[in-house]
């Protein structure tokens, strides 16, 4: 739920940030604060699994814990940079590109995530064979946060490029 809400709350504080422009100017500083939110993650699920073992709890034993809402809090974080970085991606998906080809970018786009997905998976399940602690794991998603922190400096630049092939053409029609 927590998430779910973060993701809703990102998504629309970055479109009043852009006043509905369609940019990735935000892009690259969300993921950058994302990875620190998960460094976060990462610390305080450090020290919970260092708390003994209750099993199961529910919401209300959960609530319970000492580090329960810090821990809600960077998974609150978390949703909201991640709102922020994907929702000016997909617009921009569907702005920047021919509309005889949005279904097909975005289709292509669809693709690369899940094959991202899947290679992650794997490397998670390669990381615990190899007997890194599924906590532990967490820090190398911090890393690849900095790495869509740089792909999302990429969409910037093009779409400063595109904004200005835009004013170019514009001009150039007016000039006719």
């Amino acid at each position: 739920m927590v998430f779910s809400i973060g993701v809703a709350v990102g998504s629309m504080s970055i479109n009043a940030m852009l006043k509905g422009r369609v940019s990735a100017r935000y892009s690259t500083g969300s993921v950058i604060i994302m990875a620190g939110f998960v460094v976060a993650f990462y610390t305080i699920s450090r020290a919970w699994a260092g708390q003994p073992d209750q099993g199961l709890l529910d919401v209300s034993g959960f609530l319970a814990q000492p580090l329960a809402i810090p821990l809600l809090l960077s998974l609150l974080g978390i949703a909201v940079t991640g709102g922020m970085f994907v929702v000016p991606l997909y617009a921009f998906l569907t702005t920047f590109v021919d509309k005889s080809q949005t279904a097909r970018t975005i289709a292509a786009n669809n693709i690369v995530n899940s094959g991202a997905m899947v290679i992650g998976s794997l490397l998670a399940v390669a990381l615990s064979a190899a007997g890194v602690a599924v906590v532990d794991q967490l820090l190398f998603t911090a890393a690849m946060c900095l790495v869509s922190g740089w792909l999302g400096r990429l969409l910037l630049s093009a779409e400063r490029r595109a904004s200005q092939a835009m004013k170019v053409e514009t001009a150039r029609k007016q000039a006719q």
